[in-house]
């Protein structure tokens, strides 16, 4: 049976937990996990540990779990890419599909992107930040990631620009050109990257300038049009490709086989 992961972030080995309602009622009635299960329980910062269910109590229609943390758990967790996505916001159910996309391919994280034709408005309040939060923790627990996808605070292009200076920016833009897997590499592996996606129309092309004026640099793919949700998938997946490329020519100048 598959061990089903619980997040409880700050989690130290010996100690009893008590699991919120909601992670209670998915555990039990979806999970369908009583007392004496195993569990993996994500503690953050890339601690996972074995935990075993304590104990199951009714309040009501309200099931309250407890867990006890035992000892590190073996299996390691898929490395995070240090590689940010900056997205322009785009219609809601797009921008959520693109952040489990970005959680699940591993990607370190996203930065909501304002942009000139950008065709949602983040106002305070909305509620649309939490529900990231959630999706993200759904999607982590879904692939194994031992840390969350890191949501930034919405930007402009021009102030991400001046913040992150210690990145490779790309710019997804149709027609760009397909770097090799070197453009993307550094003595201790992938390098920290920044890419742009913009929206349905679009980056201006006053954006392209301000981006290309600061270093940054198109990159295109081979479907030249895409949705939001596949532009960040293709970035996940050219990460993976990146890694797999580099362990495979490590290998050969080793003189192992790799297949």
């Amino acid at each position: 049976m598959r061990l089903h992961r619980i997040w409880l972030p700050g989690a130290r080995e010996g100690r009893t937990y008590s699991l919120d309602e909601d992670e209670s009622h998915h555990l039990v009635t979806v999970m369908r996990r009583g007392e004496g299960d195993e569990v993996v329980v994500v503690a953050g910062e890339d601690r996972i540990y074995l935990g075993v269910i304590e104990s199951v109590s009714e309040e009501g229609d309200t099931s309250l779990v407890k867990v006890t943390v035992g000892e590190d758990y073996s299996a390691p967790p898929p490395s995070v890419k240090p590689w940010l996505v900056a997205v322009s916001v785009v219609k809601e159910r797009n921008l959520e599909l693109a952040i489990r996309m970005l959680s699940e391919t591993g990607l370190e994280g996203i930065i909501p992107l304002v942009s000139e034709r950008g065709q949602v408005s983040l106002k305070a309040g909305s509620g649309k930040i939490d529900r990231w939060k959630r999706i993200v923790l759904e999607s982590a627990k879904q692939c194994g990631r031992a840390s969350l996808l890191d949501i930034r605070e919405s930007i402009s292009i021009e102030e991400l620009l001046k913040k992150e200076t210690g990145r490779d920016v790309w710019i997804a833009h149709p027609g760009g050109p397909e770097p090799s897997c070197s453009a993307f590499l550094g003595r201790d592996g992938l390098k920290p990257g920044l890419f742009l996606i913009g929206p349905e129309g679009g980056f201006s092309t006053a954006e392209i300038a301000l981006c290309e004026e600061n270093g940054a640099r198109l990159i295109g793919f081979p479907m030249p049009v895409m949705r939001t949700p596949v532009a960040v998938m293709m970035i996940g997946a050219l990460g993976a490709l990146v890694e797999m490329t580099a362990a495979r020519e490590r290998a050969d100048e080793d003189g192992v086989n790799s297949c």
